[in-house]
């Protein structure tokens, strides 16, 4: 009898580890849904091989700046594009592993033009800390 109890209790285990596992690593919602024609990454943004540039999705626009995201076919690594209108090419892409929340990417230049967070889905954003704004979903930009 215990023979057995150990058996499945090891069996339980190793499925509730699996399940577990793969639940981390579900993506963001926003990229599940379908595209449009505002969604297409200007073809001068590189992103990583293992990123799916189908999969971007236009997040947020706001002041003269479009805010894409894109993910890898797994979902385990999620990019940001940030992308100045009437320049694709002065874009700035960040990638990071794709969390249930919390932070995912934070974008920042050097010269303090732009500071931006890609959160993930569910995130906690009823404290944003003082000097940032939530402009959509899932991003936060500094205030200037």
């Amino acid at each position: 009898m215990k023979h057995f109890s150990l058996r499945f209790v090891g069996a339980a285990g190793i499925v509730l580890f699996l399940l577990t596992g793969c639940s981390g690593q579900a993506g963001l919602k926003e990229l599940n849904r379908a595209a449009t024609v505002e969604d297409a990454l200007p073809a001068v943004v590189a992103l990583p091989d293992q990123v799916n540039r189908d999969s971007a999705r236009l997040l947020a626009s706001k002041d003269g700046v479009q805010y894409f995201a894109a993910q890898s076919d797994d979902a385990r690594t999620t990019c940001m594009a940030l992308v100045p209108s009437g320049d694709a090419s002065g874009s700035h892409v960040g990638c990071g592993d794709t969390k249930n929340a919390g932070e995912i990417v934070n974008l920042s230049s050097s010269e303090g033009a732009f500071s931006t967070i890609l959160l993930g889905d569910d995130s906690d954003t009823g404290k944003i800390e003082s000097g940032w704004i939530k402009i959509a979903e899932n991003i936060l930009i500094a205030e200037r």
